[in-house]
């Protein structure tokens, strides 16, 4: 859809509304010229660019030379989160190990290990906007390991002790006999 009476543009206005301003003819003689001197721009030293002007530097910019410096509980912060990161997804996976090598006590142990360690990841991922970088991974990391807790610490305590045939419970004809002579 053309617009031919639009007052700025004959554009389409298909792709975004057209604001129409209200404006009136200016005569000849209230015109006024542009005077470029008027303009005056000012320009704030930046070592990082000024280090650009040489010709045998490199030719980029260095993004950490142009930001904040951080302070360094920050740049702690945000590595202690993804240690804490880590150790959740390594923890959880040791659990998931232990549950297939049946060993009932050790995956119940490092399980809540995995999820203390995933909710100390979140904590520490919203303490400082820099370790918030990571604050998505924390979660999902926390998230997996308080799936596996509750899958661990609920599972039957059955599913993981060695009977003996003859000290199985009676049950249908499937239980295995002893051979009589």
């Amino acid at each position: 859809m053309v617009d031919d009476e639009s007052p700025i543009t004959g554009h389409s206005t298909a792709i975004r509304r057209v604001k129409y301003v209200s404006s009136h003819e200016v005569p000849e003689g209230e015109i006024q010229p542009y005077h470029q001197e008027l303009e005056q721009q000012v320009y704030l030293p930046n070592p990082a660019v000024e280090e650009l002007r040489d010709p045998d530097s490199a030719p980029a910019i260095d993004p950490t030379e142009i930001g904040l410096r951080r302070p360094r509980r920050h740049r702690v912060r945000y590595r202690l989160a993804q240690l804490a990161t880590t150790a959740a997804l390594a923890a959880t996976a040791a659990a998931v190990i232990a549950v297939a090598l049946a060993d009932r006590k050790l995956a119940n142990i490092v399980s809540i290990i995995a999820l203390v360690a995933g909710f100390v990841a979140v904590y520490l991922s919203l303490r400082s906007r820099m370790a918030s970088r990571i604050l998505g991974y924390a979660i999902a990391a926390c998230a997996l390991s308080a799936l596996t807790a509750a899958i661990v610490l609920t599972l039957p305590r059955h599913w993981f002790e060695d009977r003996h045939p003859d000290e199985l419970p009676p049950a249908a004809e499937y239980r295995p006999r002893p051979a009589q002579n």
